[in-house]
């Protein structure tokens, strides 16, 4: 007996269909590749002084092989470029203090991008978000520094007292502070008038590890002493605006909650900020901590979140221990999931020896992620701006 056309074609019609959904899922499923798109390099405000010097960096860095650079151009609360807001740098006319809010004369960041450009590397404003002063002594009250201007607006620690700089370390702004946001929204979006290809953020997160400096300033301090200074910010506008969302005292674990929340708060207003400006031709970046769990636990940031849910386009993981990296860089990936890897680029510390360099270049470039950072610049090269002798071998290696 001789089957009906659609008996025989049916099975046909059914192999063809789980055919098709292979291949569209084979197709869409994104592969480990080998090789990265991203490889960058950091550039902090100490490595220049003079236009010769930036100069010179980027020169350097383009020779390399570097398709991105971050430039830092705002450490604490002080411009390395023409803001409206804040006070020009003091380390561009000299080392006194005093020289806070003089005109150098030139424009760091301005040199850079047009130098960057004409080698065809892309260049990223690098800024400090709440560091907002560092050392011992005060900047002149004329130049309207934040730490002179608006001592309010700093961390208030659990003993009561404001936070205070050291010798080598900052003191910071609070983010939960409506000024303090919207202080900074002002900062991103000038910012943003440069003809920069992306804004990169760094310390966006409460200090973690300030009892390993406060005895600058609490000298024969129990350790219990010292923890009670190394915690933040516990002011009494902080106390007044988490008891009306949460009708209790601080606490611990709701606490850091809602200090995990004003660091978001302020991510996304920059975030806004940016694509507000510049729409999607602007890069937002953020470097943070290389265990996502000890970022989210001990510095209040929530960078899992902000791959998950877009609000930066870079996760620049601080990568920079040898004998943790290869388990925090699977660690990593296993958070953000396979399809995030393109929105983590791997931070490398190149205190290493360039063996090690070298290899943790070769893991990343296996591992699927969207490239790699270095930090820093200083490492490559010396003052005089020539190659350090882990500069020579890696340099080699990066052509």
């Amino acid at each position: 007996m001789k089957l009906p056309t659609y008996r025989v074609l049916l099975p046909l019609v059914l192999c063809l269909i789980v055919l098709l959904l292979l291949l569209a899922t084979l197709c869409t499923r994104r592969p480990e590749r080998e090789g990265v798109d991203v490889r960058a390099i950091w550039v902090t405000r100490f490595d220049y002084t003079t236009p010769q010097d930036v100069a010179r960096i980027i020169g350097n860095v383009a020779a390399a092989g570097f398709t991105d650079v971050f430039f830092q151009i705002r450490g604490n609360a002080t411009a390395f470029y023409a803001s409206r807001l804040e006070p020009w740098a003091f380390e561009l006319s000299g080392t006194n203090v005093a020289a806070t809010g003089t005109d150098p004369g030139w424009d760091p960041l301005q040199l850079a991008i047009e130098r960057a450009h004409a080698a065809g590397i892309r260049i990223h404003a690098y800024a400090n978000v709440l560091p907002a002063w560092r050392g011992m002594k005060d900047p002149p009250a004329a130049a309207g520094q934040l730490w002179t201007a608006h001592r309010e607006w700093f961390m208030v620690d659990q003993a009561g007292d404001r936070m205070k700089p050291t010798s080598g370390w900052y003191s910071f702004l609070n983010p939960v502070h409506p000024d303090v946001r919207q202080h900074l929204k002002g900062v991103f979006g000038e910012l943003c008038d440069y003809d920069v290809d992306g804004i990169h953020l760094d310390y966006i997160r409460f200090p973690h590890d300030y009892h390993m400096v406060a005895d600058e300033h609490y000298p024969g301090a129990s350790h219990a002493e010292i923890k009670t200074h190394a915690s933040f910010s516990h002011d009494p506008l902080t106390k007044e605006l988490f008891a009306k969302k949460h009708g209790t005292q601080l606490s611990g674990k709701r606490f850091d909650e809602f200090r995990r929340e004003a660091i978001t708060k302020v991510l996304r207003d920059i975030l806004y900020t940016v694509r507000a400006k510049r729409g999607e031709s602007c890069l937002l970046t953020a470097a943070v901590m290389g265990d996502m769990h000890e970022g989210f636990r001990d510095a209040c940031q929530d960078s899992r979140t902000w791959v998950r849910r877009q609000l930066i386009d870079w996760a620049v993981t601080m990568n920079y221990s040898a004998t943790q990296f290869d388990g925090r860089l699977k660690a990593y990936k296993k958070e953000v999931g396979h399809s995030g890897l393109d929105s983590v680029v791997v931070g490398i510390l190149c205190t290493h020896d360039a063996d090690e360099i070298i290899r943790e270049i070769r893991a990343v470039e296996q591992s699927g992620c969207h490239g790699y950072a270095l930090f820093s610049y200083t490492h490559l090269f010396n003052k005089k701006h020539e190659p350090t002798d882990t500069g020579k071998v890696l340099l080699s290696e990066l052509k």
